[in-house]
């Protein structure tokens, strides 16, 4: 599978207030993620990597960190691939 890093950072880059690099265990809301940036990103990361967030991921924990939203999106890609 091809790296997401680059277009990841592109796409969540956009929706937080830092244009900086990206902190993968900071907490996003200390970056200004709120809940409708939230959408916004679920919605963009949908639409970048051709993916569903399952309701069961529709969860706080997913949108803690980008670490932990990079693995959802990575594990949505691999489960669409298989």
């Amino acid at each position: 599978m091809d790296d997401i890093t680059t277009q990841f950072e592109e796409a969540l880059r956009r929706h937080l207030r830092s244009a900086s690099a990206i902190n993968y265990d900071a907490e996003l809301a200390q970056l200004g993620m709120d809940s409708m940036t939230a959408v916004a990103v679920l919605l963009e990361m949908e639409k970048t990597f051709g993916i569903r967030f399952p309701d069961e991921m529709l969860v706080e924990g997913t949108f803690r960190t980008a670490r932990k939203l990079k693995e959802a999106v990575q594990h949505l890609r691999e489960r669409k691939e298989s």
